[in-house]
């Protein structure tokens, strides 16, 4: 097992540097830098030591900058992630269970909806129609600008508890207020790969001969399922929870200029218009590190919760 872990940590380093030979290109197309493809070693290095560089606009560590953005995103991203695995997993598991009645072709077909729905429309849509009727969530932005919070962790729910404000609980309340509209925007597309995925997982179980055997045996529905389909479809499901957050990533990026969101997306974006290759080269590796280091946790919890991947990683 543990070579099977040491050969999966050097292929992440492999990943690793083939996003850094990404992000030094980037850097090689900028015409006010003079680097020569040899100098990549010294790069790679930097960004071992967390070295991400300089912009040319603000003069300020691209690091610094970054982490101060990039925490909004990533509460944005675990906000949606977190309903849709309370919505999305149990309403999977009732479309497998009602496969054949009117609800569960029903659930099984919004499923198929997942990623044909595009979210930076459903982001227009939806803030639209929260402003036509006056809805308080169509608030945009990540807090009322009459209120002013020092940024310690950059994520606002944290930073206004850890804050001496006497209008804590107002804050809370505005922050609540502007971060349900984007957490249902990318919660939709969610729910649904989450139910579609637990669909397929469950009902392939249900199909199964110990399933079978173990209706035979006049096994309970209850213990059916708590031995045998909850068992064997939960650990299955963690890369795939992984890849929905990855996707859950990547939308919040996407409607964060819609939204006026100050995460990593439309940093991204600002720097894109000014140009800038120094932080375009930062982000895109920020980001792939964090896709990269989210697919080693998800594979390490596999392994550890999943009897058949353990079993695997020994015999390999």
């Amino acid at each position: 097992m543990w070579l099977a872990f040491i050969r999966k940590l050097f292929l992440t380093f492999i990943a690793f540097v083939i996003l850094a030979f990404i992000s030094y290109n980037i850097l090689l197309r900028d015409p006010m830098n003079n680097l020569p493809l040899s100098a990549f070693g010294h790069y790679l290095m930097q960004l071992l030591q967390g070295d991400l560089g300089i912009p040319y606009t603000t003069g300020e560590p691209l690091a610094w900058q970054i982490f101060s953005v990039f925490p909004a995103t990533i509460s944005l991203c675990l906000a949606a992630s977190v309903i849709s695995l309370l919505l999305g997993i149990p309403l999977g598991f009732l479309a497998a269970v009602e496969r054949e009645s009117l609800l569960g072709k029903l659930l099984i077909s919004l499923s198929s909806l997942s990623l044909a729905i595009p979210v930076f429309w459903l982001a227009i849509i939806l803030l639209a129609y929260a402003s036509q009727n006056q809805w308080q969530i169509a608030a945009v932005g990540e807090l009322h600008p009459i209120y002013a919070v020092k940024q310690i962790t950059g994520v606002q729910l944290v930073d206004i508890f850890l804050s001496d404000s006497p209008y804590k609980l107002k804050m809370m309340q505005s922050a609540l207020q502007h971060l349900a509209l984007p957490t249902l925007i990318l919660a939709i597309p969610a729910i649904l790969e989450m139910m579609r995925i637990t669909q397929q997982r469950a009902s392939y179980v249900l199909k199964q001969n110990y399933v079978k055997i173990a209706r035979t045996r006049g096994w309970s529905p209850m213990k059916i399922w708590r031995v045998h389909v909850l068992r064997n479809t939960l650990p299955s499901l963690i890369p795939m929870i992984a890849h929905n957050i990855t996707l859950i990533f990547a939308f919040g990026m996407l409607i964060e200029n819609v939204v006026s969101w100050g995460g990593i997306g439309r940093w991204m974006i600002n720097a894109l218009s000014e140009q800038d290759y120094s932080a375009i080269s930062a982000g895109v590796m920020v980001i792939g590190l964090f896709v990269i280091a989210l697919d080693l946790l998800s594979s390490l919890l596999t392994t550890l919760l999943d009897p058949h991947q353990k079993k695997d990683w020994y015999v390999k």
